[in-house]
């Protein structure tokens, strides 16, 4: 994963590190044009102004390292900010691919901690670590080279303990990333659990359970709180290792080099060359081992997209109305379809059925005989393992399922936090208040609408709540039909509301079946009265019952 993405980003990357580089030969030359300025002045008796045209070197190289730092650390941060931008665009496409069947496989409070956090964790591992772990090779390279050109002790010094900071590192980088493991894992749980608690805020109020809730989410903080005090701890150790190599391999090279010039076997200009290198030598290592826990936490992340990644893709359909044409769809056929579960568990088995235009097509059964089911390999949140699901036009053609339009209500309808027109608008972002008025209208639901205290524009809040269950089912309804669908599938619309709801819904759907195929799963009398096909699932098999209410289930 990490060099898909680094290949998208390679300009900018490539870019970075050649204006690192850039970066670190004018520091080089900065420091030799200031070692010489200052051997002539201090030992040679030349004057300030004699040294004008160096001072003005420096200036000028001094100047060129700050942009180029600033080029190489601005590239660095648009890949970082590029791939992260990326990686969200195609988790959300990955979800979308994958259907809800496959994305309920996942805790929602990891979903959102990986598509937030953990895109997030990835820009400073693409922005500084590979930069850096370019620039560690870069520049210690050229200063070893300036450096031997000019005293070979000091190259010997600073060669031999160079290596040893990255191999220090490679130990404690093998325990850094257990930690940082079970950090990412915690921090998932507890997003998790947060995202659980205010879901269920209303049922832990009635039980009484807020306060064992809060315990529990407060003792998943304090666990958090305690293992990212441990990644800090494990990175003051290495940033202590660090300064303790890099000043004994500065002191090492000011002892040879001071014992040298009291005995006058070495010049002062070398000698302050070499002092000023010094600590540009480690410099890079030390860049890198800041940035080094950002690979370590960027891994950690990667490791929790994969999941997400690995989802399986169900059949693939273009959400954008703009592109996709109505459609005169006749018939959807189910032909010995055979349905396991994402584990692999039988659901569904020789299931042979049809859906036709204009009828109404309703499903009983038992909770758990496989409706539901037989709903999602329609909709394409489930693959058959063997069988075909085949749509045929009015004139008995065969059409690819992928062009069909198709409408869901699921059985707890979610309403987002925003206003009517809003939460309608999902299904059609560029519908007007024209087409969300008839779609309203046909799903029986512009009464209560206009009822509201700004209509279309009244803000409904969390989940619909200032909206009746009935009313919920309505609007979604409305919802759906604002795609104008060639295929309706409701799954239970009835469920736990009165009778009176209930038939105001029946009634609804009823008047939607005019140029669709109309599919509902339900346990309730009021529908199932009304169907123009009844279709009996019991055991993950579907039989045809003949239309009298007794035989309903």
């Amino acid at each position: 994963m990490t060099r898909r993405l680094t290949r998208i980003v390679r300009g900018w990357l490539l870019g970075s590190v050649v204006a690192g580089g850039v970066s670190a030969v004018l520091l080089v030359c900065q420091f030799v044009l200031l070692a010489h300025v200052v051997d002539d002045i201090a030992f040679r008796n030349h004057t300030v102004g004699a040294e004008g045209l160096q001072f003005a070197f420096i200036l000028i190289c001094l100047a060129g390292q700050v942009g180029a730092r600033f080029v190489s650390d601005m590239m660095g941060t648009q890949a970082g900010l590029r791939v992260a931008s990326h990686v969200r665009r195609q988790l959300l496409a990955r979800l979308f691919a994958a259907g809800p069947v496959a994305c309920a496989t996942i805790p929602a409070g990891e979903v959102i901690t990986t598509f937030t956090e953990g895109s997030d964790a990835l820009v400073p591992y693409f922005a500084r670590y590979i930069p850096s772990a370019a620039m560690m090779v870069v520049l210690p390279l050229l200063i070893l080279g300036v450096v031997a050109g000019v005293d070979g002790w000091s190259f010997l010094v600073l060669a031999c303990t160079g290596p040893l900071i990255p191999v220090f590192m490679a130990f404690v980088g093998y325990g850094a990333q257990v930690v940082m493991d079970r950090r990412w894992r915690e921090l998932s749980v507890l997003g998790g659990s947060f995202l659980d608690a205010l879901r269920g805020l209303k049922t832990l109020r009635l039980f009484g359970r807020t306060q064992a809730s809060l315990e529990r989410i407060a003792s998943l903080a304090d666990a958090h709180r305690r293992t990212t005090l441990s990644v800090m701890k494990v990175a003051f150790l290495t940033s202590a290792a660090l300064e303790f190599f890099s000043s004994l391999s500065i002191a090492l090279v000011a002892i040879v080099f001071g014992t040298r010039l009291l005995a006058g076997t070495a010049d002062f200009r070398s000698a302050f060359l070499v002092l000023l290198l010094a600590p540009e030598y480690f410099m890079p290592l030390r860049t890198f081992s800041a940035s080094y826990h950002a690979r370590q936490n960027a891994r950690a992340a990667m490791e929790s997209m994969g999941k997400l990644f690995a989802l399986p893709t169900v059949l693939r359909r273009d959400g954008d109305l703009a592109k996709m044409q109505k459609n005169v769809v006749g018939q959807l056929s189910c032909k010995s379809l055979a349905v396991h579960s994402l584990d692999g568990a039988p659901l569904l088995h020789d299931v042979t059925c049809h859906f036709d235009r204009n009828r109404l097509t309703v499903l009983t059964g038992a909770s758990g005989a496989g409706k539901t089911t037989l709903l999602q390999t329609v909709l394409g949140f489930l693959q058959p393992q063997s069988g075909s699901l085949v749509a045929y036009d009015t004139s008995g053609q065969v059409m690819p399922l992928e062009n069909l339009r198709m409408a869901w209500v699921p059985q707890r309808p979610l309403m987002v936090f925003g206003t009517v027109a809003e939460n309608l608008r999902l299904a059609a972002p560029n519908a007007d208040a024209q087409q969300l008025r008839r779609a309203a209208e046909q799903a029986d639901a512009l009464g209560f609408i206009e009822q509201l205290p700004q209509g279309f524009d009244t803000h409904l809040g969390e989940r619909g709540s200032r909206l009746s269950g009935g009313q919920v089912r309505r609007l979604a309804l409305a919802r759906a039909l604002l795609r104008d669908p060639d295929v309706l599938v409701l799954d239970e619309p009835t469920a736990g509301l009165d009778t009176a709801g209930a038939m105001r819904v029946a009634d609804a759907i009823c008047r939607c079946t005019v140029g669709r195929i109309v599919i509902v799963a339900t346990h309730r009398q009021a529908l199932a009265a009304r169907a123009d096909l009844l279709l009996h699932v019991q055991n993950g098999a579907v039989k045809e019952l003949p239309m009298q209410k007794e035989t309903v289930a």
